[in-house]
């Protein structure tokens, strides 16, 4: 009787260790499953994104918290950029990716593509060997389309698009609705001097910053391709005294 009742415990002391096991794996699979989706609508839907600079004054403030929408721009995910959805349009916000970098091979940059996406853009093993910089993405306003032919007047570009014989101030190609600060320092030269005119080629887009001081995006590094702008920004969302539509 005692050896039987000794091989019942043993027998339920295994089950009991079969049955933790798997709710151990449940629990593990939930956690997964909500990482996934979430990863998901943070890569597809909505991303939250502190500004870190002063850059974008008067529109944004250093601090801000926006929302930017990845979809139109193309979604990047753990396969590679999808394609864009909609055009992007002149005069609105979109979240920049930083450049390249050309030596890293592929099999490194899938895997910082992964670890972002799995870590909720929290660890990049990009910005871990190089830096933040060499994975910090950047707000800009989009001054420029492909086909257009830029110029800079003082503070303000002026852009003729393709097919139209004169040129117009970016306000009044974007239809208004944003205002700049700043004035830009001629000290510094910029992608191409004052008066100069560039045509941006068939996947270029002219990116700057709303404080015209500051000397970042195309006026530092040229004209960029639509892969490296990965979202539109729609909204502000915190602090509570800046909340709207950028």
């Amino acid at each position: 009787m005692g050896a039987l009742m000794t091989l019942l415990s043993r027998h339920r002391s295994y089950t009991e260790r079969i049955l933790a096991a798997r709710k151990r794996r449940k629990a593990l699979a939930r956690a997964l499953l909500v990482l996934v989706i979430v990863a998901c609508v943070r890569s597809f839907f909505a991303q939250a994104y502190k500004i870190d600079a002063a850059s974008m004054q008067p529109a944004l403030s250093m601090g801000d918290i926006v929302v930017s929408f990845p979809m139109p721009a193309g979604a990047v995910t753990i396969f590679g950029k999808l394609p864009r959805l909609t055009d992007v349009k002149r005069g609105e916000l979109v979240l920049v990716d930083p450049a390249p970098v050309p030596t890293e091979r592929w099999a490194f940059r899938a895997w910082d593509i992964l670890a972002r996406f799995l870590t909720l853009q929290r660890f990049s093993p990009m910005a871990r060997r190089y830096g933040k910089d060499a994975a910090r993405r950047s707000v800009y306003r989009v001054v420029g389309l492909p086909g257009d032919t830029l110029r800079r007047v003082g503070s303000i570009y002026e852009a003729r698009p393709a097919g139209k014989d004169s040129f117009s101030s970016e306000f009044a190609l974007a239809g208004g609705g944003y205002s700049l600060s700043g004035t830009a320092s001629s000290s510094i030269a910029p992608a191409f001097g004052e008066g100069q005119e560039r045509k941006l080629g068939a996947d270029e887009y002219f990116v700057a910053c709303d404080d015209r001081s500051v000397f970042a995006g195309s006026p530092l590094w040229g004209p960029i391709g639509q892969r490296r702008i990965s979202g539109r920004i729609v909204a502000v969302c915190w602090p509570p005294r800046h909340v709207g539509l950028p």
